[in-house]
């Protein structure tokens, strides 16, 4: 049944989340830009694959949140219901994230708290999921509390075009409305490229280009799950969003990332979610229950990670061995899982459930599985 929860789509979860935390703590574009003073072990695994594609967790969890929210939209009673529902999902955890966060980089010595160290005005864009140009012309120097939360706002864009798709077209037809959306989206850009040279990037950060695909792909597995759509059918709307997908893929060679592997990575991801559609039982590997309990709180594990880990992991001494490091590592990135489990269990998921029931009633349905912010 649909309504059950898809104990493989927490396993994606799972494996997303620790693919996001080797990229932060073994690859991250920080090691590029400062000359990794922040890693103990430096440059070392700046070639590992899959430290340094590990920023294509986030591209995973995009296309779960499009299977889920397609789900989510056709259990929706109204777009108000819609609305409140992504509310109770993201919000509480979010808020208490930052205020944690911000204290704990300004609290903290140690090397990353020190480069990260915040001021009020971060929360602007951080609690609203707002790019931070937008408060800019108030605050100068303003960003995020932690860079992580750059996705939510993609999440945040995506549940809007979603919405509307939703309601203001056929139910029945989301996916292919969200794919035709899709490519009009991209060659409209392309389009605006041509005649803007001075382009700013407004547009992309409405109707977010780089990303749509990977959400549109979702909500497309997630109707050929529910068998109204003809594998056929899907085969072409998948080789479209995927021709979309390696197009975007040739802008990471910029920073030293390999085209082909990133669009290769991409089409196991697409692999993965065609068996999940369409021969669930196959995907008994992602059901271990290590996976799928990480996945389960990857959103607040998500929120914590970046910040908690790297402060942790900035002061491990430099002067002891590889092994040791490593060492220290794993024991920091067990802890970063529990902190997030604990703040799955004490924040997210009582939170959700009260303010659930108090705002909308009891759920008719399970919760389901779902992206980072799901």
């Amino acid at each position: 049944m649909v309504s059950q929860r898809l104990r493989a789509l927490d396993g994606l979860r799972g494996v997303a989340i620790l693919l996001v935390m080797g990229f932060h703590y073994f690859y991250h574009l920080e090691s590029f830009y400062y000359k990794s003073t922040l890693y103990p072990y430096g440059e070392t695994f700046s070639n590992v694959l899959i430290f340094k594609y590990g920023y294509m967790g986030v591209e995973l969890f995009f296309i779960i949140s499009g299977f889920v929210i397609a789900m989510t939209l056709e259990s929706s009673r109204s777009v108000i219901d819609f609305a409140i529902r992504r509310f109770v999902r993201i919000w509480p955890a979010l808020i208490v994230s930052a205020i944690l966060t911000f204290f704990l980089l300004n609290w903290s010595d140690a090397p990353f708290a020190l480069h990260r160290r915040q001021s009020w005005p971060n929360f602007l864009p951080s609690l609203t999921l707002t790019p931070p140009s937008l408060w800019s012309g108030w605050f100068p120097k303003v960003d995020y509390v932690t860079g992580v939360y750059w996705s939510l706002v993609v999440e945040i864009r995506f549940y809007m075009i979603a919405a509307i798709l939703f309601w203001l077209f056929s139910r029945e037809k989301l996916a292919r409305n969200l794919v035709i959306f899709t490519l009009v989206v991209y060659i409209a850009r392309a389009l605006l490229r041509r005649a803007m040279p001075g382009y700013n990037g407004v547009y992309d950060a409405l109707f977010i280009p780089d990303y749509l695909p990977w959400f549109a792909a979702g909500a497309v597995f997630y109707e050929l799950y529910k068998e109204r759509l003809a594998k056929g059918a899907a085969l072409i709307m998948l080789a479209v969003i995927y021709a979309l997908i390696a197009r975007v893929s040739t802008n990471y060679a910029m920073i030293g990332r390999d085209p082909v592997f990133a669009s290769a990575a991409a089409l196991a991801f697409m692999v993965l979610f065609w068996f999940l559609a369409t021969k669930p039982e196959s995907m008994r590997l992602f059901e271990v229950r290590p996976l799928v309990w990480i996945g389960e709180c990857s959103y607040s594990i998500y929120l914590y990670h970046y910040a908690v880990g790297m402060i942790l992991i900035s002061q491990v001494s430099k002067t002891i061995g590889l092994a040791p490091q490593l060492l220290l590592v794993a024991a920091i990135s067990l802890l970063v899982l529990a902190v997030g489990r604990v703040s799955y269990a004490v924040v997210e998921n009582p939170a959700r459930r009260w303010l659930t029931k108090l705002l909308i009633g009891p759920p008719q349905k399970p919760a389901a599985a779902a992206s980072p912010a799901e």
